[in-house]
């Protein structure tokens, strides 16, 4: 084999292996968005009332999410808060999310301890 029938080799070689890993939908954002806190929505019974004696429906408490990975849909929720969409889960970030609008597909990965888990938006 002569060199250029080498250089054509590896050429074709290296081409076929490019084509065959790259992702050409749903991949994964290499920027991970660090959790600060899960919690639980719990609803309330009525006439329920909040320090200031307006009547509230629920609350949330903090929460621990198994270890796992999980694909999930996050929304936006009150204040600083964004829901698992479909779950009574809710989460807080680190640093900025941004907007999650009615749906923004994401990979959550729960490792357990502070600041341990990671949210990575899909793309």
């Amino acid at each position: 084999m002569n060199k250029k029938e080498l250089l054509i080799g590896l050429i074709v070689l290296f081409g076929l292996f490019g084509f065959t890993t790259k992702s050409t939908n749903n991949s994964m954002s290499n920027d991970g968005y660090t959790v600060d806190e899960f919690y639980k929505k719990i609803g309330l019974d009525d006439g329920a009332l909040d320090e200031d004696g307006n009547s509230i429906d629920f609350i949330f408490v903090e929460t621990d999410l198994d270890q796992g990975k999980y694909e999930i849909e996050l929304t936006d929720g009150p204040g600083d808060l964004y829901e698992i969409k479909g779950t009574n889960i809710f989460i807080t970030f680190n640093g900025y999310f941004g907007y999650a609008g009615y749906g923004t597909e994401c990979i959550l990965k729960v490792n357990g301890g502070y600041y341990s888990s990671t949210v990575y938006k899909i793309e």
